[in-house]
């Protein structure tokens, strides 16, 4: 669950990333870094240090996606391609620039501020690949039963 500030914050970053659009556009390599820097880290605000953001895998794809697209170009899949949570000299700059600092997100608490999307279903195959592959005890027991009947 995300509250009122960290919802502020993360327009506000979106709204900074837009001035990025171009560089986004053209530089694929920019635009996965981008990616690896949003996704696992807490990003501030100089102007608010008290408000922070982080954004979930899924959202940061989305995000850095919605720029690209933007300006005319096709989406990149960027969720879960490795490296999360990496930020590169380039993507530092940029945003130290423009006022924003970072931290690595702790990912083994409880992250408030986490912006993340609705939940994706499971993959299709998901129910048939954990399904057991052979009937449980108590099924086999009562046919077992049947026969002897």
């Amino acid at each position: 669950m995300t509250d009122a500030s960290s919802i502020h914050t993360e327009q506000r970053l979106i709204e900074t990333l837009a001035g990025l659009r171009e560089r986004l556009r053209r530089d694929e390599k920019f635009a996965a870094e981008l990616y690896r820097g949003l996704a696992n880290r807490r990003w501030r605000h100089r102007d608010s240090p008290g408000d922070a953001v982080a954004l979930s895998w899924q959202r940061a794809e989305r995000v850095v996606n919605q720029l690209r697209e933007a300006e005319g170009d096709h989406a990149m899949t960027l969720a879960q391609t490795g490296g999360e949570g990496w930020l590169s000299d380039a993507v530092r700059d940029e945003l130290a620039d423009l006022g924003w600092t970072s931290e690595p997100l702790d990912t083994g608490a409880e992250q408030p501020e986490h912006a993340t999307e609705e939940p994706l279903p499971p993959p299709r195959d998901q129910g048939e690949w954990q399904a057991p592959t052979e009937p449980p005890r108590e099924w086999r027991e009562a046919q077992e039963a049947e026969r002897r009947r």
